[in-house]
């Protein structure tokens, strides 16, 4: 692209026309429409700009592929861009055409569908035939999900043409745009599969953790030729290789991979090609890597990547034939039917080069586990496979929150060592996912190359030490964990204690005090919430997009945890358009509810602000309540009101809903509270503000009470 606004500018673009059209139908489905005709732009353009080069160099700097007749193609032209390009697109065919004529035509789905399939069986016969079949399969232009009628559905795909037509994709297709549509497919994937949860994990690599693993899989190298990952999903890992080893190296790399899934197998063939890796350069596979593997009479791998499903099943030792498989029968045992993990570890290890470099992420259980597994690390470790053990943070991936980790295998090791690497500490926050950010990349990396012993952060460990450990290569074994306990000053805690109990009796005396004073009582009148102010639940997503301004979000955590909120509160940072952050700001006065729940109970937990945050939005899984006219007093007052047995009914009786349950802006604004004058509000605000100081105070006593507590303890129990 040509510059980061630019990039920025076409996330967000792309990922407002994924959500905007979709409609009724599911993100998640939608994700092949969108990718897919992002796919039918890039092939139609980079079939015109190669052929426009190539008139260009005869002397034909005007031709303009998109506006000849089809009739005017030449066969020979035809074939010749084939064994090129690996396809062929008419004229009349190509997306900025069909586009153009959208909007008129009444068959539109039954010209996509027969475009989609002119332009794969234009590779048939060819040795591009395999890396073209059925690349449109997944965009179903007859689906009932794309709307009720033929209209209706060719409605929706006019639409997506024309956002996708109108994208600013850059200059010249032959250097700018191939970033561009590449990068607009790595968005979109990282986007789905954070939505998606666990099946989200199941076909994309977070670029981060793909990145450090192909740095890790070229370390000291100088070229690289084959690169493969045998549960390659969308491809994501096998090309972060052309970051890594730059342009002209990569050009020089073939790529290699099988899939299961059809879907993520089409979505990967697609990511090669916005990724402008020539058809010859990549051989993508369908089918069951363990029990169907598609590269056996391949050479064996420069460099491997991967990190397959978590602990899935298999065939096993329920197929007699594998055990005798010579991926497996090294080992002796085979890898448990429900966990398959060392079984894509061993078919990586078959495939890789004296040379080579595996780098995998594997699912914790894989290091300690007994039984067979036990059995197949003892066989690593015996023959010196296993090159080094990274602990990963937690909460990286898409759909699994626990903390993963590397393993790295090496066929010619020049000593017999193992290296930990504790890097469980090397992430930031990313709205709630954890991230690893360059520098996190880098220091990984470079503890990697330096193969060196760091207190608590790394430690060369010989095989005999691990054999003698029963094979077990978790983290924690060879690795000493930082003691990060507090040290208590005894001294301070006594005092701090004294303090608090001296505070203690103020607040006690200030309670009795005001509660005694005689003011006029039961004078109050009974008035709905929406007299004196306006709910509102407009606030914004947990997400980071590329471009927009970062922000502290205001949630339903912060929200349900706290009666009173300050700028210390609320901590996750999140992105935010112009728009959002102009209308959902958080100011001195706002009152936050929580508006829904499982359970009615947890409905109107509420918050008052205590001063305006800057650079703050709030959730939308909040609702904000802002008076009419700023009254900080009453505002106190009605986020106490929330509170009562009576509001508290009225919630009860005012919720909707089945498993989840809810109220709406207009039901809160229909809540009914006894408003006093507000001299009484104030005294009855301060009045529970000093009942809330001294629950705080009580709370910070047995804080100190409980260190107090801890180090007598050891003192007297130790006898020092």
């Amino acid at each position: 692209m040509a510059n980061i606004n630019e990039r920025a500018e076409l996330h967000k673009t792309i990922w407002q026309i994924a959500n905007d059209l979709r409609g009724s139908v599911d993100g998640w489905d939608f994700k092949n429409y969108v990718l897919g005709f992002l796919f039918y732009r890039f092939i139609s353009e980079d079939l015109a700009a190669h052929l426009k080069a190539f008139e260009a160099e005869a002397g034909n700097e005007e031709f303009d592929y998109s506006t000849i007749d089809d009739e005017d193609v030449d066969d020979d032209a035809r074939n010749q861009t084939i064994s090129e390009k690996g396809y062929f697109i008419y004229p009349s065919e190509l997306f900025k055409n069909v586009a153009a004529r959208a909007e008129n035509d009444d068959n539109l789905n039954e010209t996509l569908a027969r475009i989609f399939k002119n332009i794969e069986g234009s590779a048939m016969g060819t040795d591009s035939e395999d890396d073209m079949k059925g690349l449109f399969s997944d965009i179903d232009v007859n689906s009932p999900k794309l709307g009720a009628t033929v209209s209706k559905r060719n409605e929706l795909l006019t639409k997506l043409m024309q956002k996708i037509g109108a994208m600013n994709l850059g200059g010249d297709l032959q250097d700018a745009r191939i970033d561009a549509f590449g990068d607009a497919y790595e968005f979109l994937m990282t986007m789905y599969a954070s939505n998606a949860g666990k099946s989200g994990g199941e076909f994309f690599t977070p670029q981060e953790v793909a990145e450090l693993l192909a740095r890790i899989a070229c370390t000291s190298k100088s070229r690289i030729s084959r690169v493969y990952d045998p549960a390659c999903g969308s491809g994501s890992l096998l090309l972060k290789f052309v970051k890594v080893l730059g342009p002209e190296k990569a050009k020089m790399v073939s790529f290699f991979g099988q899939e299961i899934n059809i879907t993520t197998y089409n979505l990967c063939r697609i990511n090669m090609f916005l990724h402008h890796v020539p058809f010859d350069k990549f051989d993508i596979q369908l089918g069951d890597t363990l029990t169907d593997p598609k590269h056996l009479a391949d050479q064996p791998f420069d460099a491997i990547v991967s990190n397959p499903p978590y602990s899935t099943h298999w065939a096993g030792d329920s197929n007699p034939l594998l055990i005798n498989d010579d991926r497996y029968s090294p080992a002796g045992v085979l890898a448990p039917k429900t966990k398959a993990d060392l079984a894509f570890t061993m078919h990586m290890l078959h495939h890789l080069s004296t040379t080579g470099i595996a780098a995998i992420v594997e699912f914790p259980g894989v290091l300690y586990r007994g039984g067979a597994e036990q059995k197949i690390r003892q066989y690593l470790i015996e023959n010196n496979f296993v090159d080094c053990v990274i602990q990963l943070p937690e909460n990286l991936f898409f759909g699994v929150s626990i903390a993963t980790c590397i393993i790295v295998l090496k066929k010619s090791k020049a000593d017999n060592n193992v290296l930990f690497i504790d890097a469980s500490a090397n992430f930031v926050k990313d709205g709630n996912k954890n991230k690893l950010t360059d520098d996190n990349i880098k220091d990984i990396f470079n503890t990697y190359v330096e193969r060196i012993d760091v207190e608590y952060k790394s430690r060369l460990v010989n095989n005999k030490e691990i054999i003698a450990n029963d094979s077990n290569l978790s983290i924690s074994n060879y690795i000493e964990q930082k003691d990060t306990r507090e040290i208590i000053n005894i001294d301070y805690v006594n005092g701090k204690i004294n303090r608090l109990l001296t505070e203690e009796k103020e607040i006690n005396d200030t309670i009795e005090r005001l509660i005694n004073e005689h003011v006029e009582r039961n004078v109050a009148e009974l008035k709905e919430l929406g007299e004196f102010g306006k709910f509102e639940n407009i606030g914004t997503d947990k997400k980071t997009i590329e471009g927009e301004q970062i922000v502290t979000l205001l949630n339903y955590v912060d929200v349900y945890h706290n009666k009173h909120i300050d700028s210390s509160v609320p901590q996750m940072k999140v992105s935010a358009s112009d728009k959002k952050v102009k209308d959902c700001t958080v100011e001195k006065g706002d009152i936050f509810v929580t508006p829904s729940s499982e359970t009615v109970d947890d409905i109107g937990h509420s918050s008052v602000i205590e001063e305006t945050i800057s650079n703050a939005v709030y959730s939308y899984h909040i609702m904000r309540y802002r008076l009419f006219v700023k009254n900080y007093i009453l505002s106190q007052y009605i986020n106490y009101a929330f509170d009562t047995d009576s509001v508290k009914k009225q919630i009860m009786k005012k919720a909707q809903g089945l498993t989840r349950f809810g109220l709406s802006k207009d039901k809160f604004a229909s809540i009914q509270i006894p408003v006093p004058s507000s001299s009484e509000q104030q005294r009855i605000v301060s009045i529970l503000d000093q009942f809330e100081a001294s629950i705080a105070n009580l709370k910070a006593q047995l804080a100190q009470r409980e260190k107090q507590y801890e180090y007598y303890r050891n003192k007297l129990l130790t006898f020092e």
